[in-house]
């Protein structure tokens, strides 16, 4: 295969429009779970900590095609993860200089989970995503309990969505629900080996923005993380080409929402549209998804100066730390399919890990 021929392969990857089972219900209880908690905190005149609930409201994303009850014991669990990653984050506001050790810690642990459960994506990107986000919205120590219980709130009707959402699919529109997957079938490489790589470039990555004196650093490693929960290094490849420019769309239509002052009840309806088409378009096209994931996310980081912003020095911090973020991701990926270094990876970590359970 010559290098034109490479080129225009990777081009049609970037752009190809691949086949999903997703069922459209997923992605608009999702966004309904969004508007929900958005439309609660109009109620009370507060959106911007709705925007700190909405947080919690991820873990609708990981609800899988499989029985009731696993999808509830699932989403359950994976609440109580995303509000212990926040909780992190916060610690890791009092503490700077532990959020390396702390990015490392979430990272690791909720890529060795969702690898050894076999659940799907988006992986352990949003418990990652909810501890840096922890440790950059300001808030004061004491109303830390405050702020975890606003995740934990999150977490809650995102969970009543999943059983209206099951519920429905599966007796109102006759879906029937796949098998349960198998549990720790992907071996000690996947499930132990890539996560320490993984968590030491997210890591790393925030080390990195640190040292640079980012506006808005926090990007980079929530960028390391989205580029890193790809599989295979075509993917990683195909995957943080795609984000940048997919945000670089997505800056734009950012640009273009940041300059309008919106009332609560229009605010919640953007946000649920915007949750929902990225998770209609996430799984044909990562590019297209970002275009609606930009601002999303933006919104959700920027929840400090809700509604009083400055889309010039926010847009111009976002595509530089995103693209610092990506080709960080890039490298991870490199080192990440580095076959040498995993086997003395393998081997090391097989003989702590065996005498530290007692077996040879």
């Amino acid at each position: 295969m010559n290098f034109s021929t490479k080129i225009q392969e990777t081009i049609q990857l970037i752009f190809t429009w691949n086949p999903s089972d997703r069922l459209w219900q997923m992605p608009f209880f999702a966004g309904l779970s969004v508007a929900i908690v958005l439309f609660i905190a109009a109620f009370f005149n507060r959106p911007d900590l709705g925007l700190v609930a909405i947080i919690g409201t991820n873990i609708f994303l990981y609800v899988p095609n499989t029985p009731i009850y696993h999808k509830m014991i699932l989403c359950m669990a994976c609440a109580f993860g995303i509000t212990a990653s926040f909780t992190l984050g916060l610690v890791g506001q009092t503490y700077p200089m532990l959020i390396p050790l702390i990015v490392f810690f979430v990272t690791m642990i909720s890529a060795q989970i969702v690898r050894y459960f076999n659940i799907g994506a988006p992986g352990f990107f949003f418990f990652t995503f909810a501890m840096i986000l922890g440790t950059y919205i300001p808030f004061e120590v004491k109303d830390y309990p405050f702020a975890i219980g606003l995740v934990a709130l999150g977490t809650m009707i995102a969970n009543v969505m999943v059983l209206l959402y099951s519920l429905s699919v599966i007796y109102l529109f006759k879906h029937p629900p796949k098998p349960i997957p198998k549990i720790g079938e992907f071996g000690f490489g996947v499930i132990i080996i890539d996560p320490i790589i993984i968590a030491f470039f997210v890591s790393a990555s925030m080390v990195l923005q640190s040292f640079l004196e980012l506006e808005r650093g926090y990007w980079v490693g929530v960028s390391c993380a989205a580029i890193l929960t790809a599989v295979t290094f075509k993917q990683i490849w195909i995957k943080q080409i795609q984000r940048i420019l997919g945000t670089i769309l997505g800056v734009s239509f950012s640009y273009f929402l940041l300059h309008f002052s919106f009332s609560p009840i229009q605010f919640a309806l953007l946000m649920m549209l915007l949750m929902f088409f990225a998770e209609l378009t996430v799984v044909r096209n990562y590019a297209l998804a970002m275009i609606f994931l930009t601002p999303y996310s933006t919104y959700l980081a920027e929840v400090a100066s809700f509604m009083n912003y400055n889309p010039d020095l926010i847009i111009k911090a976002r595509i530089l730390d995103i693209t610092i973020g990506s080709l960080f991701g890039l490298l991870g990926g490199v080192v990440l399919h580095w076959q040498a270094l995993r086997q003395v990876l393998e081997k090391i970590l097989r003989k702590i890990i065996f005498r530290w359970i007692g077996e040879d």
